[in-house]
C-alpha cells in the first residue's frame, strides 16, 4: 500500500485553493503527496469545508499534526508568510515543497523549503530559489537567477537571466526584469512594470520603466 506524505495548506483564501490544486495535480500524476485539509488564523473558518476538505483550525493546531503532516503557506503576501513560516517552525512543523507536473525546470535548480511553483512556470538553469518562494501561473525565470526567502512572483512575470530578488520583495502581475537586474529586499514592484535598473531595498516601484515611487523604514515588514 502506498503511503502518501500528507500536506496541510495554511490559509484559506483564493490562492489557498489553487495550493491545493497544485498538491492534487501531484497526486493525479502519480507523485505520493495528498493534501489533508487547511490551516487559519480567522476563527470564522474553522470547521468549514473548502474545496472539499475541511480547515482545521489555526496556529494551536501545528504541534498536533506536526509528527505525520508537512505544511505549505498557502498566502501570497511575503511578510505574512515569513510570520506564519515562524509559528509553524516554533510548534515542530516540516515544510513540504509543490511543484506543478505542468511546470517545466532545468534540474540545475535549487529549491528552498516551502517553495511553491504552479502550472505553467519555466525555470532555466542554475536557479537558486529560497524557503517559502511562490513561482505563480505563466512565469519564466531565466538563468542564474537568485530569489531570496519569502519572494512572491505572480503570475505571467518575466525574468531574464542573472536577475537577483531580494528576500520577501512581491513582484506583481505580468511585470518584466531585464538582464543582471538586482531588487532589494522587502521591495514592491507594481503590475506590468520593466525593471531596467537596480532597485532599493523596501520601495515600491511602478511604471515602464520602473520608477520608485515610495520607500518604507527598514524593518517595515515586522511591524
Amino acid at each position: 500500500m502506498m503511503r502518501y506524505r500528507q500536506i496541510l495548506i495554511y490559509g484559506a483564501g483564493g490562492f489557498a485553493r489553487e495550493v491545493k490544486d497544485v498538491v492534487d495535480a501531484m497526486e493525479e500524476a502519480g507523485k505520493s503527496v495528498r493534501c489533508m485539509g487547511f490551516l487559519d488564523d480567522a476563527v470564522e473558518n474553522h470547521g468549514r469545508t473548502l474545496n472539499d476538505l475541511p480547515v482545521h483550525g489555526g496556529a494551536d493546531k501545528v504541534h498536533g499534526f506536526a509528527d505525520e503532516m508537512e505544511f505549505l503557506i498557502g498566502i501570497g503576501n511575503p511578510a505574512v508568510k515569513m510570520k506564519i513560516a515562524g509559528k509553524i517552525a516554533s510548534n515542530g512543523g516540516r515544510f513540504a515543497k509543490a511543484f506543478h507536473p505542468t511546470a517545466v525546470a532545468s534540474r540545475y535548480v535549487e529549491y528552498g523549503e516551502g517553495t511553491i511553483v504552479t502550472a505553467g512556470v519555466i525555470l532555466t538553469n542554475q536557479i537558486r530559489i529560497g524557503k517559502h518562494v511562490i513561482l505563480n501561473l505563466g512565469d519564466t525565470v531565466g538563468h542564474d537567477c537568485i530569489l531570496e526567502d519569502y519572494v512572491t512572483i505572480s503570475p505571467g512575470v518575466f525574468i531574464s537571466g542573472n536577475v537577483h530578488i531580494g528576500e520577501g520583495t512581491d513582484v506583481g502581475t505580468g511585470s518584466a526584469i531585464i538582464q543582471g537586474v538586482r531588487i532589494g529586499r522587502w521591495s514592491v514592484v507594481g503590475a506590468g512594470a520593466v525593471v531596467t535598473r537596480d532597485l532599493p531595498d523596501n520601495c515600491t516601484a511602478v511604471g515602464v520603466p520602473a520608477k520608485v515611487i515610495k520607500t518604507r523604514e527598514e524593518g517595515w515588514h515586522l511591524a
